[in-house]
């Protein structure tokens, strides 16, 4: 799996942090779990997301910044943008990752409406039925009904605010797919 944000310095890297928490919590526990960015950066992880994120029992000391390359992407089962532009740059580079590529708000949007992956499912078929009736012109814009806010820049509250959003979508998405 892999969270895929722009600098991969605040949403993509907490998103798979908070997953990844969830799932050695509960398992299973051979999911890999990976972030990277659509253009990477090579400056160190904002004070403001390191203090809050302690609250989240998130480090991230160790977190060096990458951007996404085709090897990240094919090798992903879903792969999962902060932003509807983050996925139009994934379906560009590797058109067939559509089917596997969601924003984080629409995979749980999708998810909730049809419901938890059954346990004899494989994702790939379940991805398909939650995606159905996608088209790739969806992806055009922007939009408050797919896109989380950078908070790159922005006050502790904002960095609060996301982090509360991906604790709660990573937690969906673990009851979605895991349950």
């Amino acid at each position: 799996m892999l969270f895929v944000c722009t600098g991969n310095l605040c949403r993509s890297p907490s998103a798979a942090q908070l997953l990844a928490a969830r799932l050695a919590e509960m398992g299973p526990p051979e999911v890999t779990v990976e972030s990277a960015g659509t253009l990477g950066a090579s400056v160190s992880v904002p004070a403001e997301l390191e203090e809050e994120g302690a609250a989240y029992g998130l480090d991230f000391s160790m977190h060096q910044s990458r951007r996404m390359d085709p090897e990240l992407t094919g090798h992903a089962d879903l792969i999962i943008g902060m932003e509807r532009s983050h996925v139009r740059e994934i379906v560009l580079a590797d058109p067939p990752s559509f089917a596997r590529t969601f924003t984080l708000r629409e995979l749980v949007r999708r998810g909730g409406l049809h419901g938890p992956r059954r346990r004899d499912q494989p994702l790939a078929g379940w991805l398909e039925q939650i995606g159905e009736g996608r088209r790739h012109v969806d992806l055009l814009g922007s939009s408050p009904l797919d896109d989380i806010p950078d908070p790159m820049g922005g006050t502790s509250r904002d960095y609060r605010a996301m982090l509360a959003e991906l604790d709660t979508a990573t937690r969906t998405i673990h009851l979605l797919i895991w349950p």
